[in-house]
């Protein structure tokens, strides 16, 4: 937005502005929040207590709200929230994700069956990660590629 050019806005402020836009609003209603909740790490995973970045460095605020879904006050929070309410969710989200690492390309439609068979794998291993993968590695498509 030009009206906010030049300004010295935070990026949760930043982000807000940006949500004045209907067809952006519709998506990031959903997603910013989670970003929120991980705005103490820096892009390398290290954390931090303050945005440095910017002409002036401020406080983090790692508080948000799941689209529909409850509060959270900072990460940990955040966490917890994602463990016991978007468990299955988020093992869906790695699965692919690992899916397309461990082949070394994209996640495709062709690859739902494997995904299924991995998140049962993991499930009944209480989702370790360590279950996750040695599922992957197990399979044909990841020995053959």
């Amino acid at each position: 937005l030009s009206r906010l050019d030049g300004k010295p806005l935070t990026k949760r402020e930043k982000l807000a502005a940006h949500m004045e836009e209907a067809q952006c609003a519709s998506c990031h209603r959903k997603i910013d929040p989670i970003g929120f909740g991980m705005e103490n790490f820096t892009a390398a995973g290290k954390w931090r207590e303050k945005d440095q970045s910017g002409k002036r460095a401020h406080e983090i605020d790692a508080s948000g709200t799941f689209h529909n879904g409850p509060a959270f006050e900072d990460f940990f929070q955040l966490r917890e929230v994602i463990a016991s309410d978007y468990r299955h969710d988020f093992a869906r989200g790695f699965t692919e994700a690992l899916i397309g690492y461990g082949l070394g390309r994209p996640f495709g439609f062709t690859d739902e069956d494997l995904a299924n068979e991995i998140l049962s794998s993991a499930k009944s291993k209480n989702y370790a990660i360590s279950e996750f993968v040695h599922t992957l590695v197990q399979t044909k498509r990841f020995r053959s590629k």
